[in-house]
């Protein structure tokens, strides 16, 4: 850990700093190029009346994903540390809440397109399935493939909103959406959606660590430690952060946060941060899902499409019957998407194709 500590900075120089930055990428904005193939507003959909002109394209995008289905659902997805007895506890909708706030913020200053900013952070969470990570790793054994939440949020915004016909997003909107973690990163990604990168990032651990501590979980003193550097409480921690990444993409010309003191350590925290997750969130997931993937099958429908699709809440209603019969899952999501796709449609659905070439 770097020994300046990023907490004993006057507040006066750190909002100096701040301002410094200003408007520093103004020049890299995204906007809307019509008529050109590499709009990054286009859309895969294109009516002879176009409806979508009306409004800027990326606050569309983002009234069309509050509005959905997909985003009420993240309401009953547990973050990776949550209590339904505990109500200040993330979900996932309130995390995606936090990433908005933070991109917005961080686009709007160094003069990128806040809007598509948010689009982006909107959608980015919208393929988490039940359980998180561990859902993820049940659904990879039990398909024997690579699954990840990142392109199911795309399948879920094209092939499964509205009866299958999507949410006709522009192409930055859901590029960025699945960029946002992993290895997807790419030359030509825009700049908000490294924006979104690093807010969710920020939104996520300094948030956990909280939830944590809600918990009354002991981590790691070193952990402990590290957070403090960062500040007395989230909102600081997060804040010098944004603070950082302004005065380092500032200089490098692009959006970066790799280099400073307060990245390394950040790099730092999120490694202890990952040690921590394994011991609070271990847990044989199959317990409850095997049953409901089994039924799902009986029905002559995809298990894996099925199981995707439905909360945590929903499971651990599910598993509470010994017996399974379809008057349970009557009064699911699952059941109105089956209903509104059809069972042939929904059983093409491919969870894993993004999709994105047109």
């Amino acid at each position: 850990m770097k020994k300046t500590d990023l907490a004993g900075i006057p507040m006066e120089e750190i909002m100096r700093r701040y301002s410094d930055s200003t408007g520093a990428l103004a020049h890299l904005k995204t906007v809307a190029k019509p008529g050109s193939p590499d709009n990054p507003a286009r859309r895969r959909h294109i009516y002879k009346v176009d409806f979508q002109a009306l409004d800027d394209p990326w606050v569309r995008d983002s009234s069309v994903t509050l509005s959905s289905k997909g985003q009420r659902r993240m309401a009953q997805k547990n973050q990776v540390a949550s209590s339904p007895n505990i109500p200040h506890m993330r979900n996932r909708a309130t995390h995606g809440g936090e990433v908005v706030g933070h991109s917005i913020r961080i686009a709007d200053h160094l003069g990128l397109n806040p809007w598509l900013a948010q689009s982006i952070a909107l959608v980015h969470d919208l393929g988490h399935v039940p359980f998180g990570h561990q859902g993820e790793h049940y659904l990879a054994e039990k398909m024997g493939k690579q699954f990840t939440h990142e392109v199911m949020g795309v399948v879920v915004c094209q092939h499964v909103e509205r009866g299958g016909t999507g949410l006709n997003h522009t192409y930055a909107t859901l590029d960025g959406g699945w960029r946002h973690s992993g290895k997807n990163t790419s030359p030509l990604m825009t700049h908000e959606a490294w924006i979104v990168r690093y807010a969710d990032k920020f939104a996520y651990l300094f948030a956990d660590f909280n939830d944590f501590e809600r918990l009354r979980w002991q981590c790691a003193r070193e952990l402990r430690d590290l957070v403090a550097w960062f500040g007395h409480n989230q909102r600081d921690r997060t804040f010098r952060c944004m603070v950082s990444l302004c005065e380092e993409s500032k200089a490098a010309g692009k959006v970066v946060f790799e280099t400073s003191d307060v990245a390394v350590n950040f790099d730092r925290l999120r490694t202890l941060m990952y040690h921590e997750y394994v011991r609070v969130v271990e847990q044989d997931v199959s317990r409850f899902l095997d049953p409901i993937w089994n039924f799902i099958e009986g029905m002559e429908l995809n298990p894996a499409l099925g199981v995707a699709l439905l909360t945590d809440a929903e499971v651990l209603d599910l598993s509470k019957n010994g017996m399974l019969s379809w008057s349970h899952f009557s009064n699911t999501g699952l059941c109105e998407i089956v209903r509104r796709l059809g069972e042939e449609k929904f059983n093409k659905v491919d969870m894993m194709s993004l999709d994105l070439d047109w």
